[in-house]
């Protein structure tokens, strides 16, 4: 009796081992899953110009963590397309979310200096997915996840 006992404690041991020994979620995997638990609606767009005449398009977003993991930066795609459907702008804008609380929504805005909206242009924002783990690594976000490791 006490044999089988040890056996099937032995096996059970392996069992335990070897579902820890899985496979490991890499520091990109995590950036990219901690990114789309993020809601992102467009609220409303503007062009600002400053003393110098130099525009500045504003889009205004409510973002939303649906997640528990705070981070404090966030970046989207804007693009910029003209009437007739051609991209007339398209850039990562990194979004600063440091008051963001998980589960409460947050006004912010993404900025695109040297853009003027047009006006029938359409503005579109997206989080990009999947993005290929060398771009997630020049993320800020990627920064902020990979820095809370080391501390």
């Amino acid at each position: 009796m006490t044999g089988k006992l040890i056996k099937g404690f032995a096996i059970c041991i392996a069992i335990l081992a070897l579902s820890a020994c899985g496979p490991k979620t890499t520091p990109e995997q995590r950036v990219q899953k901690l990114r789309m638990q993020h809601e992102i609606t467009p609220v409303g767009t503007t062009t600002v110009t400053d003393d110098q005449g130099n525009p500045t398009l504003i889009v205004d977003l409510r973002v939303v963590n649906k997640g528990t993991v705070h981070l404090p930066h966030l970046t989207v795609k804007v693009e910029v397309r003209g009437p007739d459907g051609t991209i007339k702008v398209s850039r990562r804008v990194t979004l600063d979310l440091a008051e963001a609380q998980p589960g409460v929504g947050l006004q912010v805005a993404a900025r695109l200096p040297g853009v003027t909206l047009g006006p029938d242009d359409q503005v579109t924002v997206e989080l990009e997915n999947p993005l290929p783990p060398a771009v997630i690594r020049t993320l800020p976000e990627f920064a902020d996840i990979a820095g809370a490791h080391t501390k």
